[in-house]
């Protein structure tokens, strides 16, 4: 959208009177062009235009500070949907790693009861609970040397 601008005829008000050497014109009511001589006094008019040419630029930079605001906000919006996205992913990765980990500590587990079932077969229920305490020379010493071999 092209940018308005506000400036049209500023530069027959903002010159000084004595730089430019000519009188100032502006458009009236009617459409036709007055002129007031350097170093008159401005009309009421002419300030209700000055006021409402200040009005319109501010309106102006309402709008394109609207813009900008506007601007900020989607990227904002996006990356916050970029992010989710991202922690959706690891969210996903996450639960597989975690279902792996489980299964493999199940079958741990099983393979565990398992051997400790052996064990109790093959030395009696002393041994599992001598393991269990943290002491493990009679399981060796029940056992002999089958395992290492």
């Amino acid at each position: 959208m092209p940018a308005t601008t506000l400036n049209i005829g500023m530069d027959l008000w903002s010159a000084s009177p004595a730089a430019t050497g000519a009188p100032k014109t502006r458009p009236n009511a009617s459409g036709t062009v007055a002129t007031v001589p350097a170093g008159a006094v401005m009309p009421d008019q002419w300030i209700q235009d000055e006021r409402e040419l200040k009005r319109q630029k501010r309106k102006q930079s309402n709008r394109e500070s609207a813009r900008r605001s506007r601007l900020r906000k989607q990227a904002e919006c996006e990356e916050l949907q970029a992010k989710v996205e991202s922690l959706a992913n690891e969210n996903h990765t996450l639960r597989d790693e975690l279902k792996k980990l489980s299964d493999e500590c199940e079958k741990l587990t099983s393979e565990n009861s398992s051997i400790k079932d052996e064990l109790m077969r093959i030395c009696g229920p002393e041994a599992i609970s001598n393991l269990e305490q943290g002491n493990p020379s009679p399981v060796g010493e029940a056992g002999g040397d089958e395992g290492n071999g």
